[in-house]
């Protein structure tokens, strides 16, 4: 079991699943739901895309709400997007 936990928190996988999000959001910018939501839209387990949410939200890039029982995350901005993948590959 600790191997599966860690091969879920792999930071090449969690990049991936991190761009995966982005390219969601920024396709479809207007999108509330959940990190189960989510994982089952991007095909991904939940204990993979969790973390990644988490990380996209401390960088500011999605906004966590909802209620004290269910988070849901949605994109802050999808200007903020393209300017960080613009500063990442410093394009």
């Amino acid at each position: 079991m600790t191997e599966k936990i860690n091969e879920d928190l792999d930071p090449i996988r969690q990049s991936v699943i991190r761009i995966e999000l982005l390219a969601f959001f920024q396709a479809n910018p207007h999108t509330r739901d959940t990190a189960r939501g989510l994982a089952l839209r991007l095909h991904r387990p939940f204990q993979q895309v969790e973390p990644a949410l988490q990380t996209l939200c401390a960088l500011g890039l999605l906004e966590p709400g909802g209620t004290s029982k269910v988070t849901v995350y949605r994109l802050r901005s999808a200007n903020l997007i393209t300017g960080y993948l613009q500063e990442q590959c410093n394009i």
